[in-house]
């Protein structure tokens, strides 16, 4: 077992007093957390779930969670964490799935920290076996499992061009059932920077006004609302760094942040690899630079295909082995479309977006990204729907940022830059997303074309 020393014990040794965690004005020093995290390393040791041992954890983000997952790791625990909204009956199946023995919240944690110390005994990390199972979105089947090894969340930290000191603070702005939300968590530690908890009942605009928040990762939907505020604005905040991943970045809220001073950084990543695996300042729509340190990109007949330090173990199967899919060179195949722009990566959208109308192959992401460039156009999503003469139909979705225009102007605007076969052959009004909804879902849009085409056809 590859062992490496705790940074949180590291920096409590080293920087006892500097801010690890706030909440709501509160703060939790390095030298608190390390405590901390002793007694909660007992904790779980006293309700016997033991090293090796798989624990379901089914909670919105929390001080607790945070101090848990790292708890567990210190004890070599491997962690669930899932999307607390799913329904009862589908965290039972992933459970079962995960084979996780133990659940939480559960009594037989009470975090009771009022016998806290600090013992400096050694607070070591195993780098090398399965410390989380982190489930996909499950958008074309059944949830896959991956498992990640702690050695590859450090390297994706420590391969961040994002740069970061131990002055700086990161909003937890992303959940921790995801690798993003997780990536927050090892940049900060490992930097012995302060992770900053949001408050359920603070709206995003007044948080970056009043907490400690230097460092910021949002979705663009996150950041499309965060703008629409119309008292906000970037300069009354400290924050100097913003990462943006998730779907295309529009030119206007590109342009939005620079009249605001701040320049954002876009990524692409994915599960697979832990999280970001090319990065930089936004530009042109769809392009995510060169490859992070650490990792690699190549392109096999337009299909993305990465491999590198941060690679996760591979997909967890119920038998308790890891089904880790690689060709015969070792690279990982994304289902991800891109390009070359010079040495930076372009990212065209999902192959199984893919559909063909009148005979003509029709990448989606394509489409959006170019009605992203116009500056009427918040979002955009297009799909396809089953049609006689063309086989497939293309429909697209649009939200405006304040007024619409006529569909038949943007229409004739997109014509300058695409061959007619990807015109729209219908427009519809964007719908209203599920609340707390962030990352777009694409087979509900194509469920509202079709239910659209349905209730016209009657």
């Amino acid at each position: 077992m590859a062992e490496l020393t705790c940074p949180i014990r590291q920096h409590a040794q080293q920087q006892p007093t500097q801010p690890a965690l706030w909440y709501a004005g509160t703060l939790i020093t390095y030298h608190q957390l390390d405590a901390r995290l002793n007694a909660l390393q007992q904790q779980l040791t006293a309700a016997s779930i033991k090293s090796g041992e798989h624990l379901f954890l089914c909670t919105p983000n929390s001080i607790e969670l945070v101090l848990l997952l790292w708890a567990c790791w210190r004890n070599q625990i491997v962690c669930c964490p899932v999307n607390p909204r799913l329904a009862e009956a589908q965290q039972r199946l992933l459970q079962q799935r995960a084979n996780a023995l133990h659940r939480w919240p559960s009594p037989s944690l009470d975090f009771d920290f009022s016998k806290e110390s600090a013992p400096f005994s050694p607070a070591l990390l195993d780098n090398h076996s399965v410390s989380n199972l982190i489930y996909t979105s499950g958008s074309s089947g059944a949830p896959k499992i991956v498992a990640h090894r702690l050695c590859h969340h450090f390297a994706n930290a420590q391969g961040s061009i994002v740069p970061i000191t131990a002055h700086d603070g990161w909003l937890l702005s992303l959940p921790l059932f995801h690798v993003g939300g997780l990536a927050i968590l090892f940049r900060c530690f490992l930097a012995g920077a302060c992770v900053v908890m949001p408050e359920a009942d603070t709206p995003l605009a007044e948080l970056l006004q009043t907490a400690p928040i230097t460092h910021l990762s949002l979705v663009p939907t996150q950041l499309y609302r965060l703008l629409q505020q119309p008292e906000f604005h970037f300069a009354k905040t400290r924050v100097k760094h913003l990462l943006l991943g998730g779907a295309p970045l529009p030119d206007s809220l590109i342009a939005q942040c620079r009249e605001q001073q701040l320049t954002p950084w876009v990524s692409y990543g994915l599960s697979e690899m832990a999280s970001q695996v090319c990065t930089c300042q936004a530009g042109q729509t769809g392009v995510v630079g060169k490859a992070l340190p650490g990792r690699e990109v190549i392109l096999k007949n337009d299909e993305i295909c990465v491999r590198g330090q941060t690679l996760f173990a591979g997909y967890y199967q119920p038998d308790h082995s890891l089904l880790l899919p690689l060709d015969s060179e070792g690279w990982f195949h994304t289902g991800d479309a891109g390009t070359w722009q010079g040495d930076d990566l372009l990212i065209n959208g999902r192959i199984d977006n893919q559909f063909i109308s009148g005979g003509e192959n029709i990448q989606p992401e394509q489409i959006e990204q170019q009605l992203l460039q116009h500056p009427a156009v918040a979002q955009a999503i297009v799909v396809p729907v089953a049609d006689e003469e063309w086989g497939m139909r293309c429909i697209c979705f649009v939200d405006w940022h304040h007024a619409a225009i006529p569909v038949a102007e943007l229409s004739h605007w997109l014509r300058q830059f695409l061959p007619a076969y990807m015109l729209p052959k219908q427009w519809l009004a964007w719908p209203e997303l599920p609340a707390g909804q962030l990352k777009i879902q694409r087979s509900e849009f194509k469920r509202l074309a079709q239910e659209s085409i349905a209730i016209k056809q009657k």
